[in-house]
């Protein structure tokens, strides 16, 4: 079926291909050597607008072995019609996959054009052949992680159609720093971070009518206030015919104008606000294409400081040992430079009128600040809270639904009875990871060692709760750590002393990265039957 007469239906965006020159594909496969067919890593297939050059053909492919493994990445980018391009990119996903064969004949490789490739089951989004625009951040948001949802696009403004397929099989490509960096110079996206589009495929369909806009504050003048200006730049062939810009500001959290209207045909709007102290944000649409561009609500940067200072030509470089012991290695890095301003120039002028923005921002930043802080579960218990340390933690661990894990160089037989029996045995696995420091015996009496397994013991007999415990025997671990389930808990102090002095614990934003650590952890210690028996030999040999 071909897509070249649609347009769009009810505000939804679909594709129409009748501006578009060529498409340029770009594939990325990952495959081992005991297999002929490579696996879809990520690919593009991009739409070049009307009177765009279409880019020189590439000659070969480019690989890239992953580390020491029987795992290559390869490359290939081939030029298509759009018609052929789009064929190749529905087509994807039946089971008779095969690479893209370039349309021009002296550009082919049989080497490398039309062989098998294996590709999961994908999964259209949005439906074909509605396309989305992606969504970005205001340039002063806070980093969320989807500035750039779909950061192979570029700059220009596209609309995307996304083709989602299995995301496993790619862990050894995904370890292999040179491997994600050979991949994201070739298609602008980093995969250790966009997960999501392993072993996936999208169409990009940049703007087929505007080539720019611009948009800036003028300042006011004797006679006028603050405007907003817009200027449009078709590309080359195209009108503004049939665009319109809805403007939406905010000030104060409020919509404060939603106005919808026309783009003149010489794309010129000078917008009267009178005084710009909110955000302001758009959306253009045109009335076949749909939506081509959207820009959040952002503030317009008024002032500016610039200040020069002259320093010394050369900064003392000081020597320091990277411990405490004598024979530690040492480091050298570069002390602060004494510096004197020479000039300093605040260039621009600040609102004409009391703005109450940074008053009701800065409440809403705390307001922030207090949501985030119960977000993260963080807690502050002050000095002689112990028992209520104890009994937030037993609380957390009720809450457990498959996993408890206890990370903590001190962990000895107490603590197994102050907290493991809030477990539920039926459905939780216990990992207790400990250090021989937890073990070192004082004094006269039960060893730390036989404690510790008798306390394991009765927790088995009487809670039905079976931990597996290990222990390290070099210090590399100096934190604490609670993972239950999925979620990380960092410890200020070891479970033994929480509370008695002022403590803090908090969740971690990133707890897959601990977990990971944790688990290699685990792989270097020796499990606490081993090290009760060679604490045993050690003992007998003494005697």
């Amino acid at each position: 079926m071909r897509w070249q007469e649609h347009c769009q239906y009810e505000g939804y965006l679909v594709l129409n291909t009748e501006f578009y020159s060529g498409a340029v594909i770009r594939l990325a496969t990952l495959q081992k050597k005991r297999n002929y067919a490579g696996h879809l890593l990520f690919a593009t297939v991009s739409l070049l607008p009307r009177g765009r050059p279409l880019p020189p053909p590439m000659e070969g492919l480019h690989r890239c072995p992953i580390g020491k493994t029987d795992e290559t990445v390869f490359f290939r980018r081939v030029l298509l019609s759009v018609q052929e391009a789009i064929d190749w990119y529905r087509a994807l996903g039946s089971g008779d996959d095969k690479s893209p064969i370039p349309s021009r004949h002296e550009e082919r490789n049989s080497q490398y054009d039309g062989v098998k490739i294996e590709i999961s089951k994908l999964i259209d989004d949005p439906s074909w052949p509605y396309l989305g625009l992606p969504v970005g951040e205001g340039m002063f948001a806070h980093l969320s992680g989807r500035n750039h949802p779909a950061p192979f696009i570029g700059n220009s403004p596209a609309r995307i159609h996304r083709r989602f397929g299995s995301q496993d099989g790619f862990d050894l490509m995904l370890a292999d720093n040179k491997a994600v960096d050979f991949v994201a110079r070739r298609l602008h996206v980093d995969l250790r971070l966009y997960r999501e589009y392993l072993g996936s495929i999208t169409l990009v369909a940049p703007d087929p009518v505007l080539k720019q806009i611009d948009n800036f504050m003028i300042p006011a003048s004797a006679d006028r206030g603050e405007r907003i200006f817009y200027r449009f730049v078709p590309r080359a062939g195209e009108s503004l015919a049939g665009l319109k810009i809805t403007t939406f500001d905010e000030q104060g959290h409020l919509l404060t104008d939603f106005n919808t209207q026309e783009i003149p045909a010489n794309g010129i709007l000078d917008i009267d606000k009178g005084d710009c102290i909110g955000t302001y944000g758009y959306v253009v649409a045109h009335q076949q294409h749909g939506v081509l561009a959207y820009s959040p609500p952002s503030s317009f940067l008024r002032q500016m400081n610039f200040s020069m200072h002259i320093g010394p030509e050369e900064s003392k470089k000081v020597s320091v040992p990277t411990g405490e012991s004598a024979n530690s290695p040492r480091m050298e890095y570069l002390a602060a430079q004494r510096s004197t301003l020479a000039s300093q120039h605040l260039m621009g002028d600040g609102p004409r009128i009391p703005n109450v923005n940074a008053r009701i921002a800065n409440a809403a930043a705390r307001r922030e600040k207090i949501a985030n802080a119960k977000q993260y579960g963080q807690r502050w218990f002050p000095d002689g809270s112990r028992e209520e340390a104890i009994r937030f933690i037993q609380s957390e661990l009720r809450r457990a639904k498959n996993r408890v894990m206890i990370a903590d160089p001190y962990l000895a037989g107490l603590q197994l009875g102050q907290f493991l029996y809030a477990v539920n045995p039926e459905t939780i696995s216990v990992t207790l990871l400990s250090s021989a420091l937890a073990f070192k015996s004082k004094g006269q009496g039960l060893s730390k060692t036989d404690d510790f397994s008798q306390r394991l013991t009765q927790l088995e007999k009487d809670a039905k709760v079976t931990a597996k415990a290990y222990v390290l025997q070099s210090s590399i671990l100096h934190d604490r750590f609670l993972v239950i389930d999925d979620t990380v808990w960092f410890l200020g102090n070891s479970l033994n002393t929480l509370g008695d002095k002022a403590s803090l614990i908090v969740k971690l934003p990133n707890p897959d990265e601990i977990i990971d650590q944790l688990e290699d952890m685990l792989k270097q210690a020796i499990s606490f039957v081993d090290y009760e028996k060679h604490q045993t030999k050690d003992k007998d040999a003494g005697s």
